[in-house]
């Protein structure tokens, strides 16, 4: 299929709607806004597409909007109409996984996985590395100036076809309507169009591999502000003369008022941080936690002023002084308190398992307190759920204020059950919940949904299973043929009940294969899957790391305004979220399973960790396991390392952490509900 076909099917155009939505934004030049677009959605896409591939498609003008800044010159913006954002959209998913397979190490900006703290930390690591003389670069006016030949040159040399080149010949050539009439565009990306930030990346990419051809120079890009990093004065000098030279035969240039050669000693500011000598700051101390690597921050605990003082002491074993979490420290720890701030998080999180504390809001801040000791202190806007899970009190200020921004409140049980949760009461998304509830009563969508799901969760287990068993004798799962049976049986089942029957059976196949790649102190007592209460250590891990994930997935399905009681694969009863429970399923295997059998692997627990106590269960007596409190700290940050780690959606093409795909999968679901995708489809890795 040709890029052309691909960035106009109906996924591509759907997710791009999706993504414009997301984005929010304006009305281009045609007054259409979002709200307005969405209305006939189906139809206008339907109509986008038809034009694109009939040849009848022309952009509408840009629409010049010029946004003011402090002792700068205004920044202008040309911002395609919403028509026009969500076909580029379509395209920039297409083409972006194949350019930027082919841009430098040294490029950071507008690239999944890169944030400006990677930017910051290659800084740091050349510094430390005796890279100390510095040219200090900015190019002149870029995104105006990239010449549009060269760069529709450079694509069709990288593109594996050239059925997307007449769009995008048409967006480069789009005129800007201003106050004063409309601009013809003969040079330049316009800023405000999804595609921009892409062709200006592809446009400096041959810059990149042109200063980086030597082992005496380290460059760090960051969009069209750049450092080059040398050993020796003399190398910075041919550096420079080096960039200058390519930028003019590429019809660009450097912009002296912003262009130095320096060094460490002397400083120099690069992306909001200050660096001088060997050490660095952020010029702004609120954006420090966004501009620099958590182990180099040192304003991120800091305290603000209130009018009660709370007593600082050292900090007692078990709770961290940081209250950010490094990269190798994702996620907050069950036992302690902990925030979980990894770059560009979906979910914020704030865990509070330390017995006894207190949180309250000081000013535009939420502090955590034990015994007249802060342990955190966080902005509000950085928190999205708080998970609490053990004894303490919330203040009520604390609570209007969190949800206030719609940061929900989950109360944990010990073994990582969601006791309840505190939510916003003013939803005004009504209409979502009555096409929830038309929906659940149509016999085929219901089953439809399920169907996806189920098919979707044993597609994953199967995953699993084969990522494992290829380093076993054999190399292949035993249960993959009869999975790959009852995953077609459950794309195709009859009604409900019969799909819940193949799901049990898979299960059973599946948790069978599961128990075989234990280690051999933990086979003997993991006999089957056991629920409520676990009755072994294997089973105890599974069912609070299922829990985690649920709360995730109930935070993510709440902030979409549904009605998380209403499901189609598990069975609707009094006080049971099966629509959480329904979107949990395709994620079980991929990021709870796949955590408990490393930890099992790696060895990472033993048997001391565990405490077992009577249980009844079934008018039976027996012992159900608990996880202590030292595992739970070890669990859940693996738990958190997995859940931010980089996938791609096998659909969108979207690359991004476990929750991102979940939100994706929520908006899909939604997408299902209203009628603009025909049917709901599960997240399923390749």
């Amino acid at each position: 299929m040709s890029l052309l076909n691909f960035a106009t099917s109906d996924d591509a155009l759907t997710y791009a709607w999706l993504r414009v939505k997301e984005n929010g934004g304006g009305a281009g030049s045609d007054g259409v806004g979002l709200d307005r677009f969405s209305v006939g959605l189906l139809a206008r896409l339907g109509k986008l597409r038809a034009q694109v591939m009939g040849g009848s498609y022309l952009p509408d003008p840009l629409l010049r909007i010029v946004l003011p800044r402090a002792g700068k010159s205004p920044r202008l913006l040309a911002v395609p109409t919403v028509r026009d954002r969500v076909l580029q959209t379509a395209v920039a998913q297409v083409i972006n996984p194949i350019l930027d397979a082919t841009f430098e190490e040294e490029s950071f900006a507008y690239r999944p996985g890169r944030s400006v703290r990677d930017a910051v930390a290659a800084v740091i690591e050349a510094r430390d590395d005796g890279f100390t003389f510095v040219v200090d670069a900015d190019i002149e006016a870029f995104f105006d100036n990239i010449p549009h030949d060269d760069l529709v040159a450079k694509l069709i040399a990288v593109l594996p076809d050239t059925t997307l080149m007449p769009l995008i010949r048409a967006w480069l050539g789009t005129p800007v309507k201003t106050s004063s009439g409309f601009v013809k565009s003969v040079s330049g990306v316009p800023q405000g169009s999804p595609l921009s930030p892409l062709l200006s990346n592809l446009y400096l990419d041959a810059f990149d591999e042109t200063v980086t051809n030597s082992d005496t120079r380290r460059l760090v890009r960051y969009a069209d502000d750049f450092v080059i990093l040398t050993e020796d004065i003399h190398e910075a000098e041919l550096a420079l003369e080096g960039a200058k030279l390519w930028l003019a035969g590429a019809g660009l240039a450097i912009n002296f008022d912003k262009t130095r050669l320096t060094t460490f000693d002397l400083g120099f500011t690069f992306l909001g941080v200050r660096f001088e000598g060997n050490e660095q700051w952020a010029e702004d101390d609120t954006a420090e936690i966004w501009l620099l690597p958590p182990q180099y921050q040192k304003h991120a605990s800091r305290k603000p002023k209130r009018a009660q003082p709370v007593k600082r002491k050292p900090v007692r074993q078990g709770i961290r002084a940081n209250s950010i979490a490094a990269p190798d420290e994702l996620g907050a720890v069950a036992g302690r308190v902990h925030f979980d701030e990894a770059p560009a998080p979906l979910l914020r999180t704030l865990y509070l398992g330390e017995p006894g504390v207190y949180l309250r809001q000081d000013g535009g801040r939420i502090l955590v307190v034990k015994e007249g000791e802060e342990m955190l202190s966080v902005p509000i806007e950085k928190i999205d759920q708080v998970i609490i899970a053990n004894e303490g009190a919330v203040s009520f200020g604390a609570m209007r204020a969190l949800l206030a921004r719609d940061a929900n409140l989950l109360l944990q049980g010990w073994a990582g059950e969601p006791h309840g949760v505190v939510v916003r009461a003013n939803d005004t998304r009504i209409n979502l919940r009555v096409k929830q509830y038309q929906r659940v009563g149509d016999a085929s969508f219901t089953l439809a949904v399920a169907c996806a799901i189920v098919a979707g969760k044993i597609a994953n287990a199967r995953l699993l299973l084969r990522r494992y068993y290829r380093f076993r004798p054999g190399g292949e799962s035993p249960v993959d043929h009869s999975l790959c049976d009852l995953q077609s049986k459950s794309s195709a089942a009859s009604d409900v009940e019969v799909l819940r029957g193949l799901e049990g059976a898979a299960a059973r196949q599946y948790f069978g294969a599961f128990r075989d790649l234990l280690p051999e102190s933990w086979k003997a007592q993991f006999g089957n899957r056991t629920q409520q209460p676990p009755l072994d250590a294997v089973n105890a891990l599974l069912s609070y790391g299922y829990a985690v994930l649920y709360q995730n997935v109930l935070t993510l399905v709440t902030a979409r305004g549904l009605e998380i009681h209403l499901g189609h694969l598990h069975a609707l009863r009094d006080g049971h979220p099966s629509l959480v429970s329904d979107l949990v399923e395709e994620f079980r295997s991929l990021v709870v399973d796949a955590v408990v059998l490393k930890l099992a692997l790696d060895h990472a627990y033993d048997a001391s960790e565990f405490t077992f106590e009577p249980s009844e269960s079934g008018g039976k007596l027996s012992q159900f396991c608990r996880i202590e409190k030292s595992l739970r700290h070890k669990f859940i940050e693996r738990l958190e390392a997995k859940l931010q780690s980089t996938v791609t959606h096998p659909m969108t093409h979207e690359v991004g952490d476990y929750r991102r795909m979940i939100r994706m999968q929520v908006a899909l679901y939604v997408q299902a509900l209203e009628g603009v995708i025909p049917v709901y489809r599960s997240f399923v890795l390749r």
